[in-house]
This record gives structure tokens, C-alpha cells and sequence, in this order.
């Protein structure tokens, strides 16, 4: 494993610009990730003249850390970084409505269930580690902002990728 923190992030994700939206990667496991993270005025998930991020996109923040988890790990064995999916989430909680500008995240994913084919479950969360100024009463540093398991998917070769992708 590299030493941490780890930054840039883009080399571990199979994201680039605006789209990475993690700023570090500060552990990383056989088990887990945590890194860090910040709502910007220019988030590229920002709706247009808003004020905050809405919670429920707090999803792909975690799902991000996932893709982190899993560049880490393929750097580590001289891999390439893999695409992977999204699949869905179970007992996604919003524990705020939106996520305010100038908030600093801490992303936390667990792996719970992976298989040879690459399909997994990750707990995962998404807390304050600093908040917006203003918001320290609404939010304090700590508070858990989103949480759920979210279901992926990482085809293992390239084969099983161009599968996946052909048109029936």
C-alpha cells in the first residue's frame, strides 16, 4: 500500500476533471477507505444557483470512495484502474435534506460482500468533518450526513467489460 494521504485521487478513479470529486484518500485496507471531501461552489453536482447539495447526490460521493477503494488496491497489484458500476443502494438514510457550500466531508466505505465476478456491497457514510460557516449548530463536525450499502459492479477483464457493453 502507498503511504497517506493520497493526492490527487484521479489516478486511483477512472474519473477525470471536474468528476473526481474526492480531495484524498487518507486510509485504505483489504476492509476499507476513508477520504475526504468538499462541497464547492463549483461542485459539478451543484445544481444551478444552489446553495447546497442536495443529500441524495451524497450517493456518488460514497460510490466514489468505492472506486477508490478498488484503484488502490489494482495500483497496488500493478493494475490499471477498472470501470465499475453503480448497481443500486439498500437502506440509503438522508439524515440532512442538502448538504450546504463549504462543507468538508469525510467518505467511509466498508467492504461487506464481494465475488470472483467483481460484484459487491459496500456500507457506507458520509459525515461533516467540517461544517459550512453558519452551519456548525445545524451540523457539527462528526454528524452523519448519508449512509447505505451501495451495490457494484467491476467486470474483472476486459472481455467481460466489452460483454456487458455489446449491443443485443
Amino acid at each position: 500500500m502507498p503511504d497517506f494521504p493520497l493526492t490527487p485521487v484521479a489516478p486511483y478513479l477512472p474519473h477525470s476533471g471536474r468528476m473526481v470529486l474526492l480531495d484524498a484518500v487518507t486510509a485504505c485496507d483489504e476492509h476499507g477507505l476513508c477520504a475526504e471531501a468538499a462541497v464547492r461552489p463549483d461542485h459539478i453536482l451543484l445544481p444551478p444557483d444552489a446553495d447546497a447539495l442536495p443529500a441524495y447526490l451524497g450517493m456518488e460521493i460514497m460510490a466514489q470512495g468505492v472506486a477508490a477503494w478498488a484503484g488502490v488496491h489494482a495500483a497496488a497489484r500493478g493494475e490499471a484502474v477498472r470501470l465499475g458500476f453503480l448497481l443500486g443502494t439498500r437502506k440509503l438514510k438522508l439524515h440532512c435534506p442538502a448538504i450546504p457550500i463549504g462543507t468538508l466531508l469525510t467518505v467511509r466505505v466498508a467492504q461487506s460482500w464481494q465475488d470472483e465476478s467483481g460484484m459487491g456491497v459496500f456500507d457506507c457514510e458520509l459525515r461533516c468533518r467540517a461544517p459550512a460557516h453558519g452551519y456548525e449548530n445545524d451540523m457539527p463536525a462528526g454528524s452523519l450526513l448519508v449512509s447505505g450499502a451501495l451495490n457494484v459492479y467491476s467486470p474483472r477483464s476486459d472481455a467481460a467489460l466489452n460483454e456487458l457493453l455489446e449491443e443485443k
